[in-house]
């Protein structure tokens, strides 16, 4: 069963560029809409001028990369607290080797730049109203779908009509996915 497991998250993985961008700018916009100083679903002041003066001495060229992670981390943690870790999957703990992957375009590929400037209040909202489906949010953890559903691009959809709902009603949800069977 294990095996099965990891050949799945194996067959997860993307090549293609643009739907590594999606997943990074999504993580962006909802990672700042989360942040202390709009909604305070997690402790973090990541993508403020702040932490850029803070962490571009220490990290130069790799500021951009290190303010990603640091974002994905803090709200990694959130979501796995309200979750729980193990056989679900969410927008800030993909399979293992969508991660991989996701970190070498980040890292490597610079793609946090690439993404484009998710800087504010307003180009988050307006990302996630761009792609984000219809949906109404529910407060807490909400199973949205499960793995099979990485193999299209409608998950990102989905999850962006959720948190964006839950952004606008001023309600925490956590949406995931459940292993297939």
């Amino acid at each position: 069963m294990r095996d099965r497991k990891l050949r799945l998250a194996d067959q997860l993985v993307t090549d293609d560029r643009d739907a590594l961008d999606d997943i990074i700018r999504l993580r962006l916009a909802v990672g700042l809409l989360g942040e202390t100083d709009h909604s305070n679903w997690w402790p973090s002041l990541w993508l403020t001028s702040n932490a850029m003066a803070f962490l571009s001495p220490v990290y130069g060229a790799r500021t951009d990369a290190a303010r990603y992670q640091g974002l994905v981390e803090t709200a990694r943690i959130v979501h796995d607290s309200r979750i729980g870790v193990g056989q679900a999957f969410h927008l800030f703990r993909l399979p293992e080797a969508l991660e991989r992957r996701l970190h070498d375009a980040v890292v490597r590929d610079d793609a946090t730049n690439r993404a484009g400037g998710i800087s504010q209040q307003d180009d988050a909202e307006a990302l996630l109203s761009e792609i984000a489906e219809t949906v109404d949010a529910s407060a807490g953890p909400i199973r949205v779908g499960s793995t099979a559903d990485f193999e299209t691009s409608s998950w990102l959809k989905v999850l962006a009509g959720h948190y964006l709902s839950a952004f606008r009603s001023s309600q925490q949800t956590f949406p995931y996915f459940t292993v297939s069977a």
